[in-house]
């Protein structure tokens, strides 16, 4: 029987830290958190059989939950910053998307705001904001590009939509201009891996932000709802993200009243920048209507 739980003990751990190319495989190492708490319970079993084991296994455990969820980040709140950006998937029945805009936008010092499964029945509720500030999305005569409306008080000098053979995939491209610094960026949600195919047009899409950003020159910022979390060999790896700045946090759970529990919620909502940008007051908070939380962090540029 020991031998029973020691293999179910080895077997969660696999499965929690498998790099293996497939679908399965790959949503199993997403609940990595989950499958790490859950190896307790072999562990803790043992020790009907073999004490110094079953501790041993018990301790292992422990180190794994610290390595994992991070309680702690070396973050610090920065006072001066350049630019502020806050970002929500705000799922497309949403009926609170007037009060969101003006609570995170118009009546908040973010600079950007980028709502990710904007509904088009609701466009009338950008109409006014058209004429007071910068707006990609709401022009666009098929609608909102894969979903994706940017709100901005810097001016947006360019912008281009990247489109793949499926025309529901691809990724917007935008540049903000700040005190005379362009800020470069790339915005993202490709599609949920519900299933075999949803997953593959996933990891293609993040494929090629992948090697969008390989070009991208001066300042940048990737964000989006990658759908995927940090540890996906999928994800877009980059030495400077929020969820490194923030140490951990969930951003998405099947009920978002319990995504503050680090086990059950997912980090799935991202942003990525260069090496001459520093990530600040990294946060999430919760959106009434969505099951994601708004993801809030701030820019700073070098000074050369």
């Amino acid at each position: 029987m020991r031998l029973i739980f020691l293999f179910c003990y080895i077997a969660i751990l696999v499965l929690a830290f498998n790099q293996f190319d497939g679908y399965l495989f790959d949503l199993a190492a997403a609940l990595r958190g989950l499958l790490i708490v859950c190896s307790f319970l072999p562990a803790f079993f043992l020790l009907w059989w073999n004490k110094k084991l079953s501790l041993s296994l018990i301790a292992l455990s422990i180190g794994l939950v610290l390595f994992h969820f991070k309680p702690y980040s070396s973050a610090e709140e920065v006072q001066s910053t350049d630019i502020k950006v806050a970002q929500v998937n705000l799922q497309y029945s949403n009926p609170n998307l007037a009060n969101i805009i003006t609570s995170q936008f118009i009546n908040a010092q973010n600079d950007i705001l980028v709502l990710f499964e904007f509904n088009d029945t609701q466009r009338h509720v950008l109409d006014e904001l058209s004429t007071q500030y910068h707006l990609f999305g709401y022009a666009e005569v098929e609608g909102a590009p894969f979903g994706i409306i940017v709100l901005s008080k810097l001016p947006i000098v360019q912008r281009q939509i990247k489109r793949f053979d499926n025309p529901k995939l691809g990724y917007v491209k935008l540049s903000f201009l700040h005190d005379n610094v362009m800020l470069n960026s790339v915005f993202l949600h490709p599609p949920s891996p519900r299933t075999l195919s949803l997953w593959s047009q996933r990891n293609l899409v993040l494929s090629e932000v992948a090697s969008e950003i390989k070009k991208l020159k001066g300042s940048w910022l990737v964000a989006g709802d990658f759908n995927t979390v940090p540890w996906s060999r999928f994800f877009i790896k980059n030495k400077s993200s929020c969820f490194n700045s923030a140490g951990f946090y969930t951003s998405w759970s099947l009920k978002n009243q319990l995504s503050d529990l680090k086990v059950i919620g997912l980090p799935i909502d991202h942003c990525l920048v260069s090496e001459d940008v520093s990530l600040s007051n990294v946060d999430v908070s919760f959106v009434n209507g969505s099951d994601h939380k708004l993801l809030h962090y701030e820019l700073t540029f070098s000074k050369h």
